[in-house]
């Protein structure tokens, strides 16, 4: 059997018009995102595969993807893309789906090559921590290190980060203007909770090894 012929996907390229989102209501959740289809290919053997992601208007939206390799398939990846980002994995067959991140339409595009690249992407999650209230995330897959945020500078030295791990035990704690600015290593964290003694917006923006 011809390997480049066993490795070409079904299709390679495709398109989504995804309607701007009510701010009021949207979140950036994995499960208050509105995912909608966006590729789905497969081909009879694996190889590496680098997928290009854009906005063609360059707006941000987020990409879901799922793949097969080998015998078996892995867990679905989040990656929040503010106008384009590159993704490479090894994949028999790939998924994708993008939800939009915009007050605006936005009309989203992916290409898939095959090739190896190494590529740096991140997934962020926003809200509001409210004060006696702590807000909770979620380490998604593939995080390696992770950073928070808060919009107002001057509440960085009031913003406690907690780590938490799959026991429920807080292994480690900090202040936002204590963490590095490569941010702090994941490791076993199940759950990250971000602490306030007033109201404030914040992101903990997660990089991937992906």
């Amino acid at each position: 059997m011809d390997r480049c012929a066993a490795t070409e996907l079904s299709t390679r390229t495709d398109e989504r018009a995804l309607s701007a989102i009510d701010v009021e209501t949207s979140g950036t959740e994995v499960g208050e995102l509105a995912f909608e289809a966006l590729l789905n290919a497969e081909s009879r053997a694996d190889t590496w595969r680098i997928v290009e992601a854009f906005s063609r208007p360059g707006l941000p939206f987020a990409l879901e993807l799922s793949w097969s390799a080998g015998s078996g398939s892995g867990t679905k990846a989040h990656v929040t893309v503010a106008h384009a980002a590159r993704i490479c994995v090894f994949a028999r067959s790939l998924t994708l789906r993008a939800a939009n991140l915009s007050a605006q339409d936005n009309r989203v595009a992916v290409t898939v090559a095959d090739g190896f690249a190494p590529c740096r992407n991140q997934w962020e999650v926003t809200g509001t921590v409210n004060e006696g209230n702590p807000a909770a995330i979620s380490v998604p897959p593939y995080a390696e290190r992770l950073r928070v945020e808060v919009a107002d500078p001057l509440k960085n030295p009031n913003t406690l980060v907690r780590l938490v791990d799959g026991l429920g035990v807080v292994r480690s704690s900090f202040r936002v203007d204590e963490q590095p600015s490569q941010g702090v290593l994941v490791g076993g964290t199940q759950t990250v909770e971000v602490l306030l003694n007033s109201v404030s917006e914040f992101r903990t923006v997660f990089l991937l090894s992906l």
